[in-house]
């Protein structure tokens, strides 16, 4: 089964939690899975990280996981800790590991996603750089 098979028929009609497909959605992203990542998605999402990337529509995605999938062996990606959730807005605690070749380096930040009748809308990362920026220059 994949990600999207546990996913689809079950919107929020089944009462899939903004919580499941918020985290539904980053392991479909990271993983590379563009088209579970779309299905996920509104078609006027929009996918920030502070001030650097900035991402919008289903095309965004396809761009989105294509970085990703760039970093494929070098990073990984897991929620850490508690989720809180409240009106569709889901705040999760992400961790992000680079594997580099003198060693890793983990990256802790913070989403919040936007969920709306079982779609992600928006979804704003903020996390810090400054550790990868030190390493890799």
């Amino acid at each position: 089964m994949t990600s999207i098979d546990h996913i689809q028929g079950a919107g929020p009609e089944m009462d899939q939690s903004a919580t499941d497909i918020a985290t539904a959605w980053m392991r479909a992203v990271v993983s590379g899975d563009a088209d579970t990542a779309i299905a996920l998605s509104s078609s006027s999402i929009v996918y920030t990280t502070g001030q650097v990337r900035h991402y919008s529509g289903h095309q965004g995605i396809r761009d989105i996981v294509s970085d990703f999938d760039r970093l494929s062996g070098i990073l990984e990606v897991a929620v850490e800790g508690e989720v809180l959730e409240s009106g569709g807005v889901v705040a999760l605690r992400r961790i992000e590991r680079y594997l580099l070749p003198g060693g890793g380096i983990e990256i802790r930040g913070c989403s919040f996603v936007e969920v709306e009748d079982g779609l992600v809308t928006r979804w704003s990362d903020y996390k810090s750089m400054e550790s990868l920026d030190a390493v890799a220059g």
